[in-house]
């Protein structure tokens, strides 16, 4: 049998460590856990440029006299999304359904009474899944596999994907689509062979066990946009994906900023948040430049500035600063939304430098108020929310930084502070692209998310999803401001000769199932949010809070008083899925394509090196190789800027009036082809 408990609502924050293990219920003659042996270990990953599917199948036996139940745990990383699950009774595999999780554990429960064996598999955490296995027999072997998906997060030009893996030997098999270079593998010895658009790897073997890492580059100048879509259906929208990654920049681009640090020292902060809270700020003090100006604020119910207004960070400045910090102690209640107004009202209203805003708590306060103090603020002050503590409120601080178009950090424990701290410190250090927004033109975007888009800072990556309506060329551009000036980033696509890429579909589901749950976090008790997330989830087949994988034997569930249950639950998900005719398209194309991404044919679009400056050229245009695709960017008009709300995305449907020049110059050839085509035609009939 497979179970675990049922987490709340509120998923809970986890490190990003990765496992994929069985162990035995109960412990050793000492007290330790028992192992279970794992003899034999595969995995298989099929990546399309950012979105990686990985299907993982162990083999566990088991040595010992008597029954035994394994308890497997999985934990593949935050942001995935576990999409299939199965296990083995000998030679039967058992493959698991998505079911609304109370009637998955219901059928669990009743079954398992029995003692027979059914598998349920339900989320435990951020990023991690888990179940248990009952009855395992002795020398019997026990399969499981599990796949999952992941956007993977590109860092300048690097790309790293990450997977659990216990075995050295472990069968390891990786197709990579897209333009990469310097690919390699910090542990293990790989075997790449070239494919007509991208890489296949083998893996031959790692000096010890432990998780597989794969880093490479993006084969593509700066400031690419890539664009993906899955076009529209007779009767549904389409999707698409954008993708907007910032370069690193040298040191002597960074620039002069006011930073103020404000620290929740409430009581609900007592002990070792407050601890690493206060270990935080003085880390951030000390890596400010000293033409930085800096401030620090305590709060609980009630607020403690050091200063007015944030201070030249001269060595004097950041000796009262850091000793203001190190006196802090606990006490008090939490009022978020009157520390946020302090700090925000207290910056220099004169200064055209970067003002940001670095908020350390628990988020333990009223979140309404909080929220409703950042809708009121229209100045232009960036919020970074540092999470701190495992009782965390990670949909509030989330929520708080992105109305703010800054970032949410969480540190768990004291050993992650060095780490996050200078990933900070390297974001308000260099905010690169801010005021961004996004046009379509050709096509019309909707529900789109996130609702607003973030500035983009040096190593950071914008990643855009939504619904899409219209068949020709699409022109998705990114707006922003370089530098204080004006730019736009675009990419063209032929949503007709688009590669099938169902995963698009799917990684819009998955925004829109965590705008949901953002939503129900922060207390919406609307019950047409639930019922959405319960839907998208069944129709789009992922694990959520409020379903689970349930797998078993049809002959165990003819025997069983539950049929009729899981009988209406599929009935159930049969409706909805006619319902969602496009989700279940999207079922249609990955099995007609095996689970892989059909390709078209076409050369990948390739940008000249030689033409490319890191000053932002004015009017300039990167034309692709692609017909259906083009790069460009360059100053914007000022006019169209001006019109333009930050954060925003918006549509302009213009058919062909509206397509870029060089899908124009395509139809043209296409005109000249057909031209031949009749000439020689009337010739052959002569």
């Amino acid at each position: 049998m497979l179970a675990l408990a049922a987490p709340s609502v509120r998923a809970q924050v986890q490190t990003d460590r990765l496992e994929a293990m069985m162990i035995a219920s109960g412990t050793g003659p000492r007290g330790e856990p028992l192992t279970i042996p794992l003899v034999e270990e595969r995995l298989n990953v099929t990546i399309d440029h950012q979105m990686a599917r990985t299907t993982l199948l162990q083999v566990y036996r088991h040595n010992n006299a008597g029954q035994i139940e394994g308890r497997y745990q999985l934990r593949p990383g935050s942001g995935s999304r576990v999409e299939g699950f199965a296990y083995w009774n000998g030679e039967q595999k058992i493959v698991g359904e998505v079911f609304e999780r109370q009637t998955a554990r219901r059928v669990y429960d009743n079954v398992t009474a029995r003692r027979r064996d059914p598998g349920l598999l339900e989320e435990d955490g951020e990023g991690a899944f888990a179940f248990r296995v009952f009855p395992i027999n002795p020398n019997e072997k026990k399969r499981v596999e599990l796949t999952w998906s992941k956007w993977l997060d590109q860092r300048g030009k690097t790309i790293r994907y990450r997977a659990p893996l216990t075995r050295g030997d472990a069968e390891v098999v990786v197709s990579i689509t897209g333009p990469i270079k310097n690919l390699r593998s910090p542990t293990h010895r790989i075997h790449v062979e070239k494919t007509s658009d991208g890489v296949r790897l083998r893996s031959e073997g790692a000096a010890r066990g432990g998780e597989l890492v794969l880093e490479w580059q993006a084969d593509e100048l700066d400031w690419t946009a890539d664009a993906f879509v899955q076009a529209p259906g007779k009767n549904h929208d389409g999707w698409f994906a954008l993708s907007l990654a910032a370069p690193d920049l040298p040191p002597n681009a960074v620039a002069a900023k006011d930073v103020t640090i404000v620290i929740d020292r409430s009581g609900s902060m007592m002990g070792e948040p407050l601890d690493n809270a206060k270990a935080s700020a003085m880390d951030v003090i000390r890596r400010l430049n000293p033409n930085d100006r800096v401030n620090v604020i305590a709060f609980s119910d009630e607020v403690d500035p050091l200063f007015k207004t944030p201070q030249p960070a001269d060595a004097g400045t950041r000796q009262r600063a850091v000793a203001f910090v190190d006196r802090l102690h606990e006490g008090g209640g939490t009022d978020i939304a009157l520390a946020l107004g302090t700090a925000i009202s207290a910056q220099d209203k004169q200064s055209s430098r970067p003002r940001v805003v670095v908020f350390m708590t628990d988020g333990q306060s009223d979140a309404e108020k909080a929220l409703q103090a950042t809708k009121l603020d229209t100045r232009d002050v960036r919020l970074f929310t540092l999470g701190l503590g495992k009782e965390v409120n990670k949909p509030l601080l989330s929520r708080l930084a992105a109305q703010k178009r800054g970032r949410f950090v969480y540190i768990e424990t004291a050993s992650a502070i060095r780490s996050e701290v200078g990933k900070l410190a390297a974001s308000i250090s260099n905010p690169l692209l801010v005021d961004v927004s996004i046009d379509v033109e050709g096509a019309q975007a909707v529900r789109v998310y996130p609702r607003t888009l973030p500035d983009l800072f040096a190593q950071d990556e914008l990643l855009v999803t939504g619904r899409l309506r219209g068949t020709g060329p699409a022109k998705f551009i990114f707006h922003g401001k370089l530098s204080g000036k004006p730019v736009t980033f675009t990419r063209t696509v032929d949503i007709s000769k688009a590669p099938a890429r169902p995963w698009v579909g799917r990684l819009w589901a998955q925004s829109r199932v965590d705008h949901l749950l953002e939503e129900i976090s922060l207390g919406s008790s609307a019950p047409e949010l639930m019922n959405e997330v319960l839907e998208l989830a069944l129709a789009y087949n992922f694990v959520t809070p409020y379903t689970a994988f349930l797998a078993i034997p049809e002959s165990e569930l003819a025997a069983s008083s539950e049929r009729a249950t899981v009988e209406a639950a599929r009935e159930r998900k049969k409706k909805i899925m006619a319902d969602n005719g496009d989700a279940a398209a999207l079922d249609a194309l990955e099995s007609k394509a095996g689970g892989e991404v059909v390709q078209v044919q076409g050369t990948a679009p390739t940008i000249d090196p030689g033409s490319y400056s890191r000053n932002i050229p004015t009017g300039r245009t990167f034309g692709s190789t692609l017909g259906a695709q083009n790069d460009s960017y360059g100053a914007e008009d000022e006019d169209s800027s001006s019109k333009r709300s930050p954060g925003q995305v918006t549509s302009k449907t213009r058919g062909c009036a509206g397509c870029a020049s060089d899908a124009r110059g395509g139809s043209m050839t296409g005109l000249l082809v057909l031209g031949v085509l009749a000439v020689l035609l009337r010739r052959r009939r002569r």
